[in-house]
């Protein structure tokens, strides 16, 4: 059975074997043998679902990934093989984003590279969490807890993948009257929010680095919704740009009961999932 997060990018077959198998032969880009993975590969379907294919010994892995076109500079280092920490900085060292350069939707426009403006200055942190990353190699494993050397990477892709079904509110204010918008549930987080769990846990020494996972809460503020449909399989899904913490992208469902729309809010439970840009680039490993 096809879990959740890849039925939201349109990647339905009736087993995973046949999807791998199809992706495969549709022309899966990657190399063998490269920095520990026996297999790095990527299947990029031409609506920008990914499925991503990870091998470093035993089974053949899946990642659930997309084409973003929300991006960031970044900080980022590895806690395990696929999985990383990644710090959103805002501009500042030797130039970046310019914040008026993201627009509505957090895409990158023409203008948004510093000419000077800010040269030297310390980048602020914007967001931390954790990520499934699907070009590992890219990223250094981290050493010991304060003395890892992350990389810096100017225009990281930024989104993330359902893990269930979400839930979705006509606006911000719809939210807000929710028990869960109100504060009455347990955990409760305002629209526009990007929660990892195990960086608490870890943070508080409840639990470890090899323990963790990339899981997330999140509440999204819609900017734009749009139909696509992946060419692989011919089932629709829906790509969602909108703030969190930060300007991402979302993959979700397109047969979902309650379909969202600018304004909207949406709540889930989601893996978020960055890449460098390796896939789009072309540029496969040696």
């Amino acid at each position: 059975m096809i879990s959740f997060d890849l039925h939201s990018l349109g990647f339905d077959a009736s087993s995973l074997d046949e999807l791998v198998s199809a992706a495969v032969a549709a022309g899966a880009a990657g190399a063998q043998n490269v920095d520990g993975f026996a297999l790095l590969a990527a299947y990029t379907d031409p609506s920008g679902a990914r499925l991503g294919l990870i091998q470093s010994g035993g089974e053949l892995d899946t990642i659930a990934s997309l084409v973003c076109p929300t991006t960031h500079p970044a900080e980022v280092f590895r806690y395990s093989e696929t999985l990383a920490q990644v710090d959103v900085m805002a501009p500042g060292r030797g130039g970046g984003l310019s914040r008026a350069g993201i627009g509505a939707a957090g895409v990158i426009s023409s203008d948004s590279i510093f000419s000077g403006q800010g040269l030297g200055a310390e980048r602020e942190r914007l967001a931390r969490f954790l990520a499934n990353v699907d070009d590992p190699v890219e990223y250094p494993l981290g050493g010991e807890p304060g003395q890892e050397t992350p990389k810096e990477i100017e225009h990281l892709r930024v989104g993330a993948v359902p893990t269930e079904f979400p839930k979705i509110y006509d606006s911000e204010e719809a939210y807000g009257r929710s028990e869960e918008g109100s504060m009455g549930t347990e955990l409760s987080f305002s629209a526009g929010a990007l929660i990892s769990p195990w960086l608490l846990e870890i943070s508080a020494g409840r639990a470890t680095r090899e323990q963790a996972s990339a899981a997330a809460q999140m509440t999204m503020v819609v900017q734009k919704v749009e139909k696509r449909t992946n060419e692989l399989t011919g089932v629709d899904w829906l790509r969602v740009i909108g703030t969190t913490s930060i300007p991402m992208t979302l993959a979700l469902p397109a047969d979902l009961p309650h379909t969202p729309h600018e304004g909207s809010v949406i709540s889930a439970t989601v893996t978020p999932v960055v890449s460098s840009g390796t896939w789009e680039g072309g540029q496969i490993w040696g």
